[in-house]
């Protein structure tokens, strides 16, 4: 009887969850992945078996995204791991609960240019997206910790967009790129460029951990935790179809989710992407990423990183996706 009864509760639960699913609404900005996700977690029909309904509302700049955040009118957004700190900081009710990608970009140079090493990024020519990114201030980091010298100081850094980035760097008007990571896939694969080294390595030569994550789930402090944790689920579920499912990647292309001027370049894409899945979230990271921050702000200074100190509570491990 009292299985029965467990039972009943059960399936009714379960009914009751298929009529009235939990929703989440979540900011995407426009060319972002963080689309391939929530379109994979329909596509899949990943929403329906965890009893959520993901409400997206994409923006067209990564500002416009934050400020929905910031404002309530979204709960959920992916954001690199300083904006984290710098809305903790500035009062804004939210916080990092899970990590989203690791830190895959990297250093690229022309596929024929005799730069071998950082060390002869000094007095060069350098491509970033802007003084404030990541890539950068990791490079900066690494450069005066191991190589003597400041990249912003002893080297010429230009900002300029991936694909000027890329088109500069075939015209030789620059020596070195920092573009995001999959476009570093995509130069590399085409054999036009070499990457001189990667995010990964930089972090391990600046002997912080190589799979610290780059890019972070942040969900308000008032978004439900139940609701939450299910869309967590949702991601690991969604990332493991992708993972599986050939067709998928045809399909985010067909669907202007991401577009590429060689579909041939996809497979290089799906292999960085795949590189970039991170494996935990606990104190380990949290401890990485808080020794990671500080030495970005002692070499590039507050105003270019945007944060003075690191906030821990800018960070929680609470969360787990569900069943986990």
């Amino acid at each position: 009887m009292r299985l029965l009864a467990l039972l009943a509760i059960l399936a009714a639960g379960s009914w009751a969850l298929a009529q009235e699913p939990r929703v989440v609404r979540v900011g995407l900005q426009a060319g972002g992945t963080f689309s391939w996700v929530v379109y994979a977690i329909e596509r899949f029909g990943i929403d329906k078996q965890l009893g959520i309904q993901v409400k997206e509302v994409t923006y067209p700049s990564k500002q416009a995204t934050q400020i929905a955040l910031r404002s309530g009118e979204v709960q959920v957004t992916v954001d690199d791991f300083i904006e984290a700190v710098r809305m903790q900081q500035q009062g804004i009710p939210a916080r990092a609960v899970y990590p989203y990608s690791l830190v895959t970009g990297g250093v690229v140079v022309r596929a024929d240019s005799p730069i071998k090493s950082v060390a002869d990024l000094k007095g060069k020519t350098i491509a970033a997206q802007s003084l404030g990114d990541k890539s950068l201030l990791i490079l900066r980091a690494l450069a005066v910790f191991k190589y003597g010298f400041d990249p912003q100081k002893d080297s010429k850094v230009v900002a300029a967009a991936p694909p000027l980035m890329a088109e500069l760097l075939r015209r030789g008007e620059i020596d070195a790129g920092l573009p995001f990571w999959h476009f570093v896939a995509r130069q590399v694969a085409s054999g036009e460029s070499r990457e001189l080294i990667s995010a990964a390595a930089m972090l391990k030569e600046l002997g912080a951990p190589p799979d610290l994550p780059l890019l972070l789930i942040i969900a308000r402090n008032d978004a439900d935790a139940g609701t939450i944790e299910r869309l967590l689920k949702a991601v690991q579920l969604a990332n493991q179809r992708m993972r599986e499912t050939d067709a998928f990647w045809k399909e985010i292309l067909d669907r202007n989710l991401y577009a590429l001027p060689d579909p041939s370049l996809m497979p290089a894409v799906r292999k960085r992407w795949e590189a970039g899945l991170p494996q935990r979230w606990d104190a380990g990271v949290v401890v990485g990423l808080t020794n990671l921050v500080q030495r970005m702000v002692q070499v590039a200074g507050a105003e270019v990183v945007g944060v003075s100190r690191f906030d821990a509570r800018a960070y929680s491990t609470q969360f787990r996706p569900l069943g986990d």
